[in-house]
């Protein structure tokens, strides 16, 4: 048992009331591994929250206990424990952080390798796959139970943020732990028609609106699109559906880096996605530029500015790496 994992489990076993955050726009690894916790500290007895400034994504509804997550309360709150998980900063927790009035223990869990260690115990772990296997190696370690609920949580986590097992980060050790779960008896075809054959329609015509413009650089390795706010007002989708769009770019023949730019709601922030297909080609470092961050082969910012500032400056940043890299 490494010294995280015992830290963490001592304080899950000593403390009474808890508090589960991870970053807003979740994703599946967010919210399954969000939700894993939730559900593992339930099964103890304990008094548990979790919070998220942006509701679960429709998807993700058949998780179990996916309703105990709710939006932050107008007053704040005291815990004995507060876990952020899934979250490299913690800005990326939003107005979650101001409502906590009060807290024993400070617990971040996380597999970004930009992440800044903001809290009193920061458990990182870079080389995972998904934040849903260190939660996983918290249970397995720790001597908890692992139940078929805890496992469907953790399964829809890893599944998620390894392209169902197909991106680079998927490891024996992975695919070791996926096996596990599913020996608890979870259902995977059912789960993975939930998440990844259940799509709204709107999300479809958002998608032909944004092919319908997408366009090749650097020599046809560079593949790039928008997604508009007229975009989702003609096609009625909602930001959560643009969960794995830059797929389509990122699976183009010959492109080594893809680029999902967003018009955000805030007027002036572009959002933008960034995946590499290529071991020499690190987004991750391309978005730190821009204030973000993630991983060696995703990675995201936020930047400031209109369209025709934002969309310039960042292919110059992805044409720089490509030509450091020698490609």
């Amino acid at each position: 048992m490494n010294d995280f994992s015992q830290q963490i489990a001592q304080i899950i076993r000593q403390e009474k009331s808890f508090l589960i955050l991870t970053h807003y726009r979740p994703d599946g690894d967010a919210i399954g591994s969000q939700l894993a916790l939730v559900l593992l500290l339930r099964d103890l007895g304990k008094t548990v929250e979790a919070w998220n400034d942006d509701d679960v994504p429709a998807k993700f509804h058949f998780l179990p206990g996916a309703k105990i997550i709710t939006r932050p309360p107008a007053t704040p709150k005291a815990f004995d424990v507060v876990i952020s998980i899934d979250a490299s900063n913690w800005q990326r927790v939003g107005t979650a952080a101001d409502k906590i009035a009060g807290k024993k223990h400070f617990i971040n869990i996380d597999h970004h390798v930009s992440n800044d260690k903001f809290a009193e115990i920061n458990w990182i772990v870079p080389e995972s796959p998904a934040s849903g296997q260190i939660a996983f190696d918290l249970i397995k370690r720790g001597g908890f139970k692992l139940t078929p609920a805890i496992a469907q949580c953790l399964f829809a986590a890893i599944s998620t943020d390894t392209g169902s097992f197909m991106f680079a980060n998927t490891t024996a050790e992975c695919l070791r732990v996926a096996a596990e779960l599913v020996e608890t008896g979870i259902n995977v075809g059912e789960l993975s028609r939930h998440i990844y054959e259940s799509y709204p329609y709107a999300r479809l015509r958002m998608l032909q609106m944004a092919l319908a413009d997408l366009k090749l650089t650097d020599n046809k390795r560079t593949a790039y699109f928008w997604l508009t706010k007229d975009m989702f007002t003609n096609s009625g989708a909602k930001r959560e559906d643009t969960e794995g769009l830059i797929d389509y770019a990122r699976a183009i023949e010959g492109v080594i880096v893809a680029i999902l730019f967003e018009e955000t709601e805030e007027a002036g922030k572009v959002r933008i996605s960034l995946r590499s297909k290529h071991p020499k080609v690190d987004v991750n470092s391309i978005a730190r530029h821009f204030g973000g961050g993630g991983h060696k082969e995703a990675a995201g910012a936020r930047l400031t500015g209109t369209t025709k500032e934002v969309e310039p400056r960042v292919l110059a940043a992805v044409t720089a790496a490509l030509h450091h890299a020698g490609i």
